[in-house]
């Protein structure tokens, strides 16, 4: 898992090290993801790294795609945990989805979001990690990378 020079998988290994309190606390995903954020904005210098941001352009940002495996396929606002891009321009290198293993959603929408935004907003990559949080050994436990 390497984008440019970074090893993504090595990243988020130190991560976890660097942030074991806000994991074994079970802290919110928005938290998690901040700080994830702030230490991919170290590595990727040359990009805008940002939270929650839904815009595509000046508009909001939308795709369609399914929200269960069994549900209809729509278009939808949506809001990536963590998009590495370049503002107002079409350079859109990784989104990011994150789920805590405390949060028993499935991670179906998640994916089929992601692979929405790899088809229709033209992102590089895409990658969800699911963090075991509120335990003693923190980690990732699932890696899902495209």
């Amino acid at each position: 898992m390497v984008i440019g020079e970074v090893n993504i998988q090595t990243l988020l290994e130190e991560f976890v090290k660097e942030q074991a309190q806000l994991l074994r606390n079970d802290a919110s995903e928005q938290a998690i993801s901040h700080h994830l954020a702030m230490k991919l904005s170290l590595h990727f210098p040359d990009w805008d790294i940002d939270c929650e941001y839904n815009r595509r352009m000046e508009v909001v940002k939308r795709l369609i795609y399914a929200v269960s495996p069994t549900g209809e396929v729509r278009e939808r606002n949506v809001v990536p945990d963590i998009i590495i891009h370049r503002r107002m321009t079409n350079d859109n290198l990784l989104a990011v989805e994150i789920k805590k293993t405390t949060n028993q959603e499935h991670s179906f929408k998640d994916l089929a979001k992601l692979a929405a935004f790899r088809e229709q907003l033209g992102y590089q990559n895409s990658l969800f990690i699911r963090f075991l949080t509120g335990a003693n050994n923190v980690d990732f436990v699932e890696l899902d990378w495209q």
